[in-house]
């Protein structure tokens, strides 16, 4: 009789227990969802929680904080000043009046000046040598910054004025050690457009909130090895900053002269041996600190 009865209602049976299914899976998602609502609203109240928690509480960093920061400050500041008096003239000063005509000026005096002293020293330079400004020198000098505007004109003068004047202090130094011949200088290009064999394809840096300056230098030379020796102690005791990056030295073998078969023993010890002559590749920075120290803050601002 139920067995009749559930194949004469089949259809209804079927439908009354896919409900049933159905039925249980809404309740089942909807205590799902009840048990996901109560961690979010638990998860929202402890934020809400927090914020009222720090809307109460005093922003900014603590007073130990703030002294150890300025402790710190003050510290570095007297370091630096201990470091600019050690490296004794930690710029090299330039006119705020500077003109393109004014340093061609000081650029040709500057090269006669050395020529007459590599002469007096007999240190060779070769014919019209401009110890590294050929650029701007020769029959037909190129006249520095032109066509650029105030600000940037006034930045390649000075450029060009510093690395005058350390290329002259540089030079000197080389020259009163007795090097043999100075052959080429090369320094890092002031201006755009000057590709040249004298330019260093080493950028100049322009950060003016660098702790530092940096002018890079390369010098080529020929010298005996004490000559070498001395020009680098002289580099130690400059009144400035500079910095010998690479040195590369290549060697001359001094020339061996046949003795003849009845020459002496004696004769031979008593003849003092040939210098070797050394051809020097030397990259030179010239380190320059700015003296104007970061301001202290002003009162009134906070953690003042």
């Amino acid at each position: 009789m139920n067995i009749k009865w559930l194949k004469q209602n089949a259809v209804i049976v079927g439908f009354i227990a896919a409900f049933l299914v159905v039925l249980g899976g809404v309740v089942w998602l909807q205590q799902s969802a009840s048990s996901k609502g109560a961690e979010v609203d638990t998860a929202l109240e402890e934020q809400r929680s927090q914020l009222q928690h720090y809307s109460t509480q005093k922003l900014g960093p603590s007073r130990e904080n703030i002294d150890l920061v300025k402790k710190d400050r003050e510290q570095v500041a007297h370091l630096y000043q201990q470091l600019l008096t050690t490296v004794g003239r930690s710029q090299i000063p330039t006119h705020s009046d500077l003109r393109a005509v004014n340093f061609l000026q000081q650029m040709a005096s500057q090269v006669a000046h050395l020529r007459q002293a590599a002469e007096t020293n007999n240190v060779k330079v070769a014919d019209g040598f401009a110890f590294g400004f050929g650029r701007y020198a020769g029959s037909q000098p190129q006249l520095p910054a032109k066509g650029l505007s105030e600000e940037e004109t006034k930045r390649v003068l000075t450029l060009l004025v510093k690395q005058l004047r350390a290329i002259e202090q540089i030079s000197l130094l080389l020259i009163s050690s007795h090097v043999d011949e100075i052959n080429q200088i090369r320094h890092s290009e002031a201006e755009p457009g000057g590709a040249s064999a004298e330019a260093l394809d080493i950028p100049i840096p322009d950060d003016p909130k660098a702790l530092y300056q940096v002018l890079s230098f390369e010098f080529q030379f020929t010298c005996t090895g004490e000559a070498l020796r001395a020009f680098l102690n002289s580099l130690t005791k400059s009144e400035w900053f500079f910095a010998v990056r690479s040195v590369k030295v290549v060697g001359e073998a001094p020339s061996t002269e046949k003795s003849s078969p009845g020459s002496s023993a004696t004769a031979a010890l008593a003849t003092p041996p040939k210098p070797v002559h050394l051809s020097v590749t030397m990259r030179i920075d010239l380190i320059e600190f700015p003296d104007n120290q970061p301001a202290k803050q002003e009162a009134g601002k906070p953690g003042a």
